[in-house]
């Protein structure tokens, strides 16, 4: 579950929130991870036939009301497949299992656009779960039918809509192959004119010319023809297979009833009815059952990492151990059996055979129907061989008595030929063996040549007169040779001549056009390395970048590996510094200031709770420093004085302290 893909969707619109991976893994609260999951929701269901339920603050919702409504929304999406326990993933949403909840908001945000497509046909196809003691009302069996016609209709129309905006998308690609087309379209046209003008020079180029359409137009006739003759012959088969099998099964209606009539032909479909329910209940779900338990097992062997030679010992000795544990229960079975206690043994017994004759009898069963189409098949072919040579069906009647009286004249030619080849080879022994006679006298009479010529003292007479003749044929051979090839060779000269000439004619405006595509294409290949020059310089700019950014990102995978941990030789180094990860830091530090804000709360609070009385203290101890004040002055004044006041009595002053 890659966590990226879903805080990269969050911090574009409509939601703008700027959360990192660990943020959302680690710090955000779950009821803000069921709220984001309610507006991710709310985003997928706009634009819908139906105004969204999921536009709440979960604050103001009790909770079971929203794991019902999640949940609901998680079945239409079709969340885990058929897997999804409904009861119990509700009650993992009430719970707020943070595990389930990231894995629902990284399962809406990978797949948007697919679950924003199936929220808005959601309302149309939805199947809506009717009980059956309505069903039983005419007028809801009539509302059923019409809602499934409808949702017929609804996905016809809204396939042809699909297809009218993937062809709409495209209107940009048709317009280049328009413009492509165009310009095919104008070098088609120069080269039929360039064709023409050559045709123009034909004599009598208006008469071929009609002749080649005649020759088309016949063409396509013989092909449209072909094409009905095989499709005629295709109908001609299948009609013939489904002639067949009805003659079949009529034959078999004719058996059944001449054998046991319409009683034992009941009897045979219900027994026939009661094995094909036997298979389609107990068989086939049973086959079904295995080959998914096959290919879970299979998913999972491929899933888990390769196995080393220990876990292939320790699961021989977990095969051992089952395998004894297995013998051990079979064994206390066996003597509970023995015992006689158990009165159900010999029924559980006789069924257990039941049971097996019945699944090898259905097995049986299953290799002869297949056997059975086999040859059906083997006999379709055998029937397709005997069949007449320009096909059809099998020949009956005088077309069959015909067909013999060809094969009978075919094999009598057979035999013929099978005659004159025996004549052939016994005349081709005889020819063999007189040339092994010849060669035999020729080597004798070769041999009393030879010693002839050596009595006569001209050894290699005979030899040397038939090498000089050989060599005056030959002599004469390549005379008359060389006549031939000189006179073939002037006549290829001239006929190179005028083909090079010709040639030069019809290659001269090519040649033209040639020049001027060559001046076209040095210009392209400057254009092109002009072009390459920006791309190599752009390429290295690149190069620079991702290199950078590699770093980069090698210096943020430490510093994440420092924060949270898994590399043993980052740990190591920061052991050394007293701590193990910065995450353990930073969290202890978290943890201080915590304390530290809570002792600060404490505190003020404190002096909230002492501020009032502390201001009127400070009010009264004001009030006691000006009355001090006053009767220092006064006590001056009296003291400049000589102690009389104005007067003219006499006071007595004293320091006194009132309060």
């Amino acid at each position: 579950m890659d966590l990226r893909i879903v805080t990269e969707r969050l911090a574009q619109p409509p939601f703008n929130k700027n959360l990192s991976v660990i943020q959302l893994h680690d710090e955000v609260p779950p009821y803000a991870l069921v709220q984001l999951i309610s507006d991710v929701a709310a985003y997928l269901e706009e634009g819908g036939p139906l105004p969204s339920i999921h536009k709440v603050d979960i604050r103001n919702e009790e909770p079971e009301a929203t794991a019902w409504r999640i949940g609901e929304f998680m079945r239409i999406l079709k969340f885990r497949g058929s897997a999804l326990d409904i009861n119990t993933f509700r009650h993992e949403i009430q719970s707020a299992d943070r595990p389930l909840l990231l894995e629902i908001l990284h399962f809406l945000i990978k797949d948007a656009s697919i679950h924003k497509k199936r929220c808005y046909l959601a309302p149309f196809l939805e199947v809506v779960d009717v009980p059956s003691d309505f069903m039983q009302d005419d007028l809801m069996l009539d509302l059923s039918e019409q809602v499934a016609i409808l949702q017929d209709q609804f996905k016809e129309v809204h396939k042809y809509v699909e297809g009218l905006r993937q062809t709409g998308g495209a209107t940009a690609s048709i317009k280049r192959e328009i413009t492509q087309m165009e310009e095919e379209k104008q070098q088609v046209l120069s080269k039929i004119s360039k064709i023409k003008k050559k045709v123009e020079q034909v004599p009598n180029h208006q008469v071929w010319l009609e002749a080649a359409k005649k020759l088309r137009v016949e063409q396509q006739l013989e092909a449209t023809m072909a094409e009905r003759i095989r499709e005629q012959r295709n109908s001609v088969q299948t009609a013939d297979k489904k002639y067949a099998e009805a003659q079949k099964q009529l034959k078999e209606v004719r058996n059944a009833i001449t054998s046991g009539g319409a009683e034992g032909l009941l009897a045979k479909m219900q027994e026939e009815c009661k094995m094909n329910k036997y298979l389609a209940t107990e068989n086939l779900p049973k086959q079904i059952e295995e080959t998914k338990q096959r290919i879970r097992d299979l998913k999972r062997v491929i899933l888990e990492p390769p196995l080393k030679e220990a876990d292939f010992d320790a699961m021989d000795e977990e095969v051992k151990m089952l395998n004894a544990e297995t013998a051990r229960l079979a064994e206390k079975k066996l003597l509970k059996a023995n015992s006689g206690d158990d009165k159900l043994a010999l029924f559980r017994q006789q069924a257990a055979i039941i049971a097996r004759k019945k699944e090898g009898t259905a097995q049986r069963l299953t290799t002869l129907t297949e056997e059975v189409s086999r040859l059906s098949g083997e006999l379709e072919s055998r029937r397709e061989q005997t069949r007449g040579p320009g096909g059809g069906k099998v020949l009956k009647g005088d077309d069959l008595k015909k067909y013999v009286s060809e094969l009978r004249g075919k094999s009598n030619v057979y035999k013929l030929k099978r005659t004159e080849l025996s004549e052939l080879q016994a005349e081709y022994g005889i020819l063999q063996r007189t040339q092994q006679i010849l060669f035999a006298r020729e080597q004798s009479m070769s041999s009393n040549m030879s010693e002839l010529e050596r009595r006569s003292g001209v050894p290699g007479y005979s030899h040397d007169r038939e090498t000089l003749e050989k060599v005056s044929e030959r002599k004469s051979d390549l005379d008359s040779v060389k006549g031939k090839t000189l006179q073939e060779i002037s006549d290829i000269i001239g006929s190179i001549v005028d083909n090079i000439n010709d040639k030069k004619t019809v290659l001269a405006p090519v040649i033209t056009e040639l020049r001027k595509l060559r001046v076209m294409a040095s210009d392209l290949e400057a254009d092109y390395s002009e072009k390459k020059r920006h791309y190599d310089a752009m390429l290295m700019g690149l190069d620079s970048d991702a290199v950078k950014l590699e770093q980069e990102f090698g210096a943020a995978l430490q510093e994440m590996k420092a924060y949270i941990g898994g590399d043993e030789a980052i740990e190591g180094q920061q052991k050394l510094r007293g701590f193990k990860t910065y995450r353990d830091v930073y969290n202890k530090r978290i943890l201080e200031q915590e304390n530290m804000g809570k002792s600060l709360r404490e505190h003020q609070k404190e002096i909230k709770a002492k501020h009032e009385p502390n201001v009127k203290q400070l009010a009264y101890f004001s009030d006691v420093k000006k009355l001090l004040q006053l009767k220092v002055a006064h006590n001056q004044k009296v003291l400049n004085g000589g102690g009389v006041d104005s007067s003219g009595f006499t006071q007595i002053t004293q320091d006194r302290l009132v309060l």
